[in-house]
């Protein structure tokens, strides 16, 4: 009798820890890069907030707190401030969710064991791009739902459903509900080894920014391989849709 069920599935933190460590080493350079030009496009609103500010200290030729340009500014300037924050903050945003699935997709090439090649993962990064939008965006909604409800259904929902946008973005061709009963039956049976690999991420993180603050992007890579390790660790990849994998499995058991 063959069990293909996913209890049996082990999930060795110290084994995903040293691989991501690993892996990280290997290719520190490529996703360095990857990680900062996010860092960059995420600083762009911040950036287009603070030019009226910095505009009117030069015009002044006086140092002024940020409230007291608030409270001096002409109100049409504050009102195409804010606009303009905002477009830029919206646009900055799809253009990180495109670099997450190239990242997502780039990483998953490695940890394969294959040479990672960021002009092709480029090229490909808007392939269902708006699939993964719709899945990171329902995902999101959902977790917060929970937090704001209760803080540990919540918790439970976040770990459950924590490979959606993953699942999403190198599975492009799947469904909406094929991502989250996915995601839900790889987590059975491993929430609290997923919760403890959830805290040692961010403990690692926080010791990333005690080291100067640069040390959070060395770390910030390792989480991503974590979640990567993680994720195949307890998925197959199936040609076929995951009903079909289901069918398949039980057709097994049964045998």
């Amino acid at each position: 009798i063959m069990e293909e069920t996913n209890s049996l599935r082990q999930l060795s933190i110290d084994q995903i820890t040293s691989q991501a460590w690993c892996l990280t080493k290997k290719h520190l350079p490529i996703f360095l890069l990857l990680l900062i030009l996010m860092q960059v496009v995420g600083g762009v609103p911040q950036s287009v907030y603070y030019t009226d500010y910095m505009k009117a200290i030069m015009e002044n030729g006086t140092v002024m707190t940020e409230q007291e340009w608030l409270e001096m500014a002409d109100p049409a300037t504050l009102v195409s401030t804010v606009i303009y924050t905002l477009m830029a903050a919206i646009a900055c945003w799809f253009i990180q969710m495109y670099l997450y699935i190239v990242t997502f997709r780039l990483m998953s090439d490695t940890a394969e064991g294959h040479k990672p090649d960021l002009t092709a993962r480029l090229k490909d990064g808007l392939r269902g791009y708006w699939f993964f939008l719709g899945c990171y965006f329902v995902y999101g909604l959902l977790a917060c739902i929970g937090f704001i409800a209760c803080l540990l259904p919540g918790i439970i929902l976040g770990i459950r459903w924590m490979f959606v946008p993953l699942i999403a973005a190198l599975h492009p061709e799947r469904t909406l509900s094929e991502c989250f009963s996915q995601s839900w039956e790889m987590t059975k049976g491993h929430f609290w080894k997923l919760l403890l690999m959830g805290i040692i991420v961010v403990l690692l993180n926080i010791l990333g920014l005690i080291c100067c603050c640069v040390g959070i992007f060395v770390t910030s890579i390792i989480s991503y391989f974590m979640y990567i390790l993680a994720y195949r660790t307890l998925a197959d990849e199936p040609e076929e849709p995951v009903e079909d994998f289901t069918s398949k499995n039980l057709t097994i058991i049964k045998e």
